[in-house]
């Protein structure tokens, strides 16, 4: 997996893993519930539901399977075990949680074609049969049945039913079946549920229903064959693997402005959450990351790579707040896909807005990868088998990082590392308060600097979404669209969303970094920075000053002042210590526009920390 980002060979190994891992899940929640005082309710006990299990699998054992390792049914189990042992509050009544699991052997005992009856549970106006689709019931009960004779398969709550088409993936009056989106390039197929229908689709929270329209559902259809034409064209992360672990992709309503939203969990194996309309580039890009997060999350359930490292106290390049050494190993290994994704777009696409769009990307990502793979092998905990697995990456990285890219991209993806890094420091470290004071005080007497520099803290805080990335790509995809831009200025605020818990959010991988046009256009676009993205450091200097002027704790200036300023004491501080001379500065004012000239004090304490 390290060196060829994993086959179908390795795939089907780490499936297999999964699989292991459902059913000892499984059996657990049957156990637990069997013996609480408050189940099962008014269904049949939960042993039932397992013998039914056993009865379908003894039938097709492929029908099993593909329950074992629907991505709901591991969001739900998951979520059912916590909320019995006490670690999760609950959603609904616990028997009707648990009882999801009468649901589960239904579609097993459907999709083996046995014979059977069984109470399943009522919720959202209708039953939910995993990975086969939702029967709307028009009546409030809590139980349904679901009946299997002869092959015909019909849902009945007291007078009503709905029969259920031979094809469980067909519509029919009262059943929504799941469908799927297909593409298909060259003989390499990708095929995912689109699951709009499962409450447990979304790992981050449960929802009801919510169908796309034929319209929305063409477009996503359209914009994933397109996509999925890219993924299988790049040979440097295998796109038959990526097409094998990919199950289902879930529409959600999650706004991660500027960032597309992408996210997917150890506890929905093959699952991605994607958040509105992208172009197909962007989603390719995303299908490999995702994919990568996938494949790691299965191996690391069968192969420790790491040990402890849940401290949230490290610098990832690719996010602004500081992030766990597990959660690091997992973004080094997402974007070396997204490295290899691009490595051999800017292999295909040559010159132009194109080549200068994908040598952006591979710079960016190359540089984000070495950083964060730095850091692990520095900090963490790593088993024999995570030594020998991060090596080998290294390997592979080193090759990507020795070619050369074309000068301006290049200039704006290593700016823009740098940008990254200063705006985590100033807004997460904490100089130690008594050094810091002795800095204060050598300013304000106008003397030398101390011979010592502050110990530093991680404070995490509130972090903001930086334009200037979004920019240089717009510059790079289509430059005359930046020209008019730069030309006219922009003002506006991103809409509003359904954003997920910052908690929930945690527990994903939303760590891309991506803008479309129709973003920008929504962004709140300041001169300065569309200054520096043109390469006018001088007119970005001049604003940049004005910004930290009018409003000193403005973090994104204070990193801005520093790109644009020319090599020397002032820039060197501001690169190598952003935070010590934002602290000072914080320190020294007595009120707004009464601090210090931020260039002058980055060079005094640049003359410091320098030498």
């Amino acid at each position: 997996m390290a060196r060829s980002s994993g086959g179908p060979a390795a795939v089907a190994e780490l499936r297999s893993g999964q699989r292991s891992r459902a059913m000892l899940l499984l059996r657990a929640l049957v156990d637990i519930a069997s013996a609480h005082p408050a189940l099962p309710g008014p269904l049949p006990p939960p042993r039932d539901a397992w013998h039914l299990l056993v009865r379908a699998e003894r039938r097709s054992p492929a029908a099993v399977d593909r329950l074992l390792l629907h991505p709901p049914v591991g969001v739900w189990l998951n979520r059912c075990l916590r909320r019995l042992r006490g670690l999760e509050p609950g959603d609904g009544p616990l028997w009707s949680a648990v009882g999801h699991l009468h649901a589960v052997a239904a579609s097993a005992a459907l999709l083996a074609g046995i014979d059977f009856r069984g109470a399943v549970p009522v919720r959202d106006g209708g039953v939910i049969l995993p990975a086969l689709g939702f029967a709307r019931l028009p009546d409030r009960a809590d139980v349904a049945e679901v009946v299997m004779t002869d092959r015909k398969a019909a849902v009945v709550s007291g007078p009503y039913a709905v029969t259920l088409p031979a094809d469980f993936a067909e519509e029919a009056p009262g059943w929504h079946g799941l469908r799927r989106l297909r593409g298909e390039h060259r003989g390499i197929v990708c095929s995912p549920y689109v699951d709009d229908i499962d409450p447990y689709r979304d790992f981050l929270r449960i929802r009801g229903p919510q169908r796309l329209t034929d319209k929305e559902r063409q477009g996503w259809q359209e914009r994933f064959d397109s996509a999925w034409r890219l993924v299988a064209q790049q040979r440097e992360v295998d796109p038959r693997g990526i097409g094998a672990c990919l199950s289902s992709v879930v529409p959600v309503p999650y706004v991660a402005w500027p960032e597309p939203f992408s996210a997917s969990s150890p506890e929905a194996y093959g699952c991605v959450l994607l958040g509105g309309a992208t172009d197909p580039l962007t989603l390719a890009a995303a299908l490999v990351h995702e994919a990568q997060h996938i494949k790691l999350s299965a191996l690391m359930d069968l192969v420790p790579l790491i040990e402890q490292g849940l401290e949230e106290i490290h610098y990832a390049p690719w996010r602004l707040d500081p992030r766990p050494l597990r959660g690091l190993f997992q973004g080094v290994y997402a974007f070396a896909g997204v490295t290899g994704f691009w490595q051999d777009r800017l292999r295909r696409v040559g010159s132009g807005p194109a080549g200068d769009t994908a040598a952006f990307e591979f710079a960016l990502r190359r540089a984000q990868t070495s950083s964060g793979l730095r850091t692990l092998l520095d900090h963490a905990e790593l088993t024999p088998m995570g030594e020998e697995f991060l090596h080998r990456l290294e390997e592979r990285l080193a090759q990507w990082l020795a070619r050369p890219v074309p000068s301006v991209p290049g200039r704006l993806a290593a700016d823009l590392i740098e940008d990254h890094r200063m705006v985590h420091r100033m807004r997460h470290l904490r100089p130690d308060p008594g050094r810091l004071a002795q800095w204060a005080r050598a300013w304000r007497e106008r003397s030398e600097p101390p011979r010592e520099l502050p110990g530093t803290s991680v404070r995490p805080t509130r972090t903001e979404a930086l334009t200037r990335p979004a920019l240089a790509r717009l510059r790079l995809r289509d430059p005359e669209g930046f020209a008019r831009l730069r030309e006219g200025g922009g003002a506006g605020s991103p809409d509003g969303g359904d954003a997920p818990d910052r908690a929930d959010l945690d527990q994903a991988a939303p760590d891309r970094a991506d803008l479309d046009r129709a973003d920008l256009d929504r962004a709140d676009l300041d001169r300065a920075d569309l200054d520096w993205v043109a390469g006018d450091t001088t007119a970005a200097l001049r604003r940049y000053r004005g910004r930290v002027a009018a409003d000193p704790d403005d973090i994104a200036a204070w990193a801005g002042l520093a790109l644009s300023l020319p090599g020397g004491p002032a820039r060197t501080a501001l690169l190598s210590h952003p935070e010590l001379v934002l602290a000072v500065h914080r320190e020294v004012r007595t009120a707004p526009g009464t601090g210090p000239d931020p260039v002058a004090l980055a060079r005094w304490i640049g003359a410091r920390t320098g030498r």
